[in-house]
């Protein structure tokens, strides 16, 4: 790999460089599919803006008593999964420093909406 395309790579906040092959010179990225999360993981998730803070929410009305969490993106562990809900524990995240947000949150988010960034 070129020292160019190192440090390109390098600059990237997720870049997984484990997939490069010195013999072919090539990078291999895998092809994107939908996130699969697991009772018991943990990841950090992109959640759709129309949840953060909307207490009126169908999964807040519905779901979580009227609570709903007040971050966008959330490290979040899942203890239970009810077809495509999953139910969290969470904190806060600050994507930009990679630091947590002393802010808890525990309930239960649509799996399908979410966007997944990291697994941990």
């Amino acid at each position: 790999m070129s020292d160019y395309i190192k440090k390109q790579l390098q600059k990237c906040a997720w870049a997984n460089l484990n997939n490069y092959d010195p013999n072919t010179n090539t990078y291999h990225i895998p092809k994107y599919s939908k996130p699969v999360f697991k009772v018991g993981g943990t990841y950090i998730v992109k959640l759709p803006i129309d949840v953060v803070n909307n207490k009126d929410s169908i999964l807040a009305t519905n779901w979580n008593n009227g609570l709903a969490p007040k971050y966008q993106y959330l490290k979040i562990y899942i203890s239970k999964m009810l077809g495509a809900n999953i139910y969290v524990d969470s904190i806060g995240f600050d994507i930009n420093t990679n630091q947590d947000i002393n802010d808890i949150f525990s309930g239960w988010l649509d799996a399908t909406t979410l966007e997944q960034i990291a697994i941990l």
